[in-house]
Parts: C-alpha cells; sequence; structure tokens
C-alpha cells in the first residue's frame, strides 16, 4: 500500500504569513496552528486524520501560482 503525501504547507516565518486559510479550508479539521518557541503560529498536519485533498495548498497565499 502506497503511503499518502502529507500536504506541503509552509513551516517557516519567510514562507508563512500566519492567515490560518488551510486550518478553515480543511473540510476534516486536520490542520491546527501550533506556536513555535516566539508564539508564532503555523500550520501542523494530524497526519491520522487528512484524507489527502490538498485543498490546504490550494489556498495558502504562499504556495499558490497565481501570487505576484
Amino acid at each position: 500500500m502506497e503511503e499518502k503525501r502529507l500536504p506541503d504547507l509552509c513551516t517557516k516565518k519567510d514562507t508563512c504569513c500566519g492567515c490560518s486559510a488551510c486550518v478553515t479550508i480543511c473540510p476534516v479539521y486536520a490542520i491546527s496552528m501550533c506556536p513555535d518557541e516566539k508564539g508564532f503560529l503555523y500550520p501542523k498536519v494530524n497526519s491520522g486524520k487528512c484524507i489527502g485533498c490538498y485543498k490546504c495548498e490550494r489556498i495558502c497565499p504562499f504556495k499558490r501560482k497565481d501570487n505576484f
């Protein structure tokens, strides 16, 4: 059985604005925003809940192909 690919969400300050759009769009609530040591929130995917729809990647302003 092939292992599913988890969404590749931004985890660094320079590639994540903390908007939580990924959390909002997830249909199965598999993403939560977790603070780093300075309190900045980053998305974390729960691999047990993720269904691999990748809506989170498509909504992310840093991942979208049409950024300017």
